[in-house]
């Protein structure tokens, strides 16, 4: 075997340590190598070392000559406590030491590799030190979230200058970053979220020209930002709230957000749960002007949004979810797409959504108590869904200046449905409102108890079908910031439907304070992309029940729920000319015997 040059060995074969491997060989694949030790001495050929979740406490000992070795992954090794000297490697590339559990620290060598690339040390909870100094000159990915032992960042090489990106996620002990990360030119991103002693960032930092990402997110800690972090021209990112609501209020000075005046590159802004007053905003917001994600959610000082937020004219996504003193949601800009305020227990006024946001597809009010018991704001609310996908599917006298739709009593049969004359714009994309509500509208012809709604799938229903009405109502609070609308497709081939749950409408119809009603509209091309084993000339074939179950991403089931289709004669086409935003959830596949997709809305 002295030509073998490729050796794939998976879990505990052979059960004797080997004493010697093939000179020639070229790559080692051995997952799960059960020894401690790895005869590598003679292998000057070896260009691949993979050994993931080995039993190896050491690689080798002292320097080795592998000249040809460019890739090490031991990741999950958990026995391995340190690395050794790797001076004898120079072209190693790629290092993967990700969850190393035992591993306390590494040679000093391989702080002044010259050709590693990337460095993945992620999950290495017992990691203790890494080289005093690093200088390496090749790498661009260094990773070490998770490393919770770490005590500090090393000092940093003027010639890094091609390092990029840099993890350093939920590592605890560090406090702050060396002054000498001024040196690192050509980062773009760096992650320390969740880093619970970091303290203050460095005004050194502003000094990185092409720095877009910051993320600062759970850092409950921070105390003092750089004094030049406003005029970072080309920052794209700056993540610096909570994921969820802190135990004690920040230590962050909010007055410093009134300098972020030099902002002009910026995309997303999240400011989650830091309680910032409309005083500590800067007065003149158009340094903004790039800005289209802002999330401003759990600020309970907030009473209305600040000054000057119309004036954001990119501005696609608002989030404002749980901001209990919040009044006020109006003066929002032109071109506002998604809208979620969840949680808002004291509005009470918000704008002409119909009127003003043309572009709004994405309303989302629930758990909002106050907003409908001001009639204007339930005429803006029916108002914008008749002049959406709605227009095409209300019954005559629903419509603006009549009693909406969200505590009426629920459908029941009787007449039959009725489209209006008027078609609505058929824009190909989906439509969501949630708002405070018990009862599903009136209109949609498949309403029943449960999570559970069926539509009778038409013969050639990519030609006819334009797409799906949805509604569901969940007697639970919303917690808008955690959980999302999520419907789960079957397509039933057989004659089979799913019965009617025995409690009458008039048991279930009561209203509660924490009830809140969903609805969406789904374009039948999106539905098509999630059947993406099926080709366009299938669907001439598909044909039976689609069944739709209605939850949440939290597993909260509807209560209610209701589906309708629409058909394309019901609508007519309209050009889109504006860039949309995406917010479809990602499509998981559900196995089973027929056809199944699951969808976060």
């Amino acid at each position: 075997m002295k030509n073998l040059r490729l050796l794939d060995i998976d879990s505990d074969f052979p059960s004797h340590e080997p004493t010697v491997l093939p000179d020639e060989l070229r790559w080692l694949c051995w997952h799960r190598y059960p020894f401690i030790a790895l005869p590598v001495a003679r292998m000057r050929n070896l260009v691949g070392l993979e050994m993931v979740c080995s039993a190896i406490k050491c690689l080798w000992k002292g320097p080795k000559i592998l000249p040809r070795l460019k890739f090490i992954n031991l990741s999950g090794s958990h026995r391995i406590t340190r690395i050794p000297d790797v001076s004898g490697s120079p072209y190693i590339e790629r290092f993967i030491l990700a969850n190393c559990s035992s591993l306390v620290e590494v040679h000093e060598s391989l702080g002044c590799h010259r050709k590693l690339v990337y460095l993945d040390m992620s999950g290495c909870r017992m990691l203790k030190y890494l080289p005093s100094t690093i200088e390496m000159q090749s790498l661009e990915t260094l990773i070490l979230s998770n490393c919770p032992s770490l005590e500090r960042f090393p000092e940093v090489s003027p010639c890094m200058v091609k390092l990029s990106k840099i993890y350093l996620d939920s590592c605890n002990q560090i406090k702050e970053l060396p002054s000498s990360f001024r040196y690192l030119s050509g980062l773009s991103f760096i992650s320390l979220v969740s880093c619970k002693k970091l303290k203050n960032i460095r005004n050194s930092i502003c000094e990185l020209k092409n720095l877009k990402s910051l993320y600062l997110h759970n850092c409950i800690r921070l105390e003092i930002l750089p004094e030049e972090l406003g005029s970072m021209e080309k920052l794209e990112e700056l993540l610096l709230g909570f994921h969820h609501r802190p135990a004690f209020e920040s230590m962050l000075e909010s007055s410093k957000f009134h300098t972020f005046t030099s902002l002009y590159s910026l995309r997303k802004l999240d400011l989650r749960w830091r309680q910032i007053e409309e005083k500590d905003f800067p007065r003149n917001l158009h340094a903004f002007s790039s800005l289209v994600e802002l999330n401003l959610s759990g600020n309970s000082k907030l009473t209305r949004l600040p000054a000057g937020i119309s004036h954001i004219s990119n501005l696609k996504l608002l989030e404002v979810n749980e901001c209990s003193r919040l009044r006020i949601l109006d003066d929002l800009p032109l071109g506002i797409q998604i809208l979620k305020a969840g949680g808002c227990s004291s509005l009470e006024t918000i704008g002409n959504f119909a009127k003003d946001y043309e572009w709004l597809y994405m309303l989302w009010l629930f758990d909002c108590p106050r907003i409908l018991q001001k009639q204007e704001n339930e005429r803006s609310i029916d108002r914008m869904l008749e002049l959406s996908f709605i227009k095409a599917l209300a019954r005559p006298g629903f419509g603006p200046g009549r009693a909406g739709p969200w505590h009426r009593a629920p459908y029941s049969g009787g007449a039959p449905f009725v489209l209006k004359p008027n078609k609505c714009a058929a824009l190909n994309h989906r439509f969501s409102i949630g708002i405070p509500g018990s009862h599903v509208p009136i209109w949609f012809k498949e309403a029943r108890n449960g999570c559970n709604t069926v539509l009778k799938l038409p013969t050639s229903s990519h030609r006819k079908i334009m797409g799906f009405a949805v509604c569901g109502v969940f007697d639970r609070r919303w917690h808008s910031q955690y959980a999302s609308p999520r419907i789960i497709f079957k397509i039933v081939n057989e004659e089979k439907m799913i019965p009617m749950p025995k409690e009458d409408w008039a048991n279930a119809s009561a209203v509660a304070d924490s009830e809140n009603v969903w609805i969406s509209y789904i374009p039948f091309s999106f539905f098509q992309k999630m059947y993406h084993d099926l080709q366009p000339e299938d669907w001439a074939h598909i044909e039976g029940n689609l069944v739709m179950t209605i939850t949440r991403t939290d597993d909260t089931q509807s209560v209610k729920c209701g589906a309708h289709i629409v058909y394309k004669e019901d609508m007519e086409s309209v050009q889109e000319s504006k860039t949309w935003i995406s917010d479809y959830g990602n499509l998981l596949h559900v196995d089973g015997d027929d056809y199944q997709e699951t969808s976060c809305l």
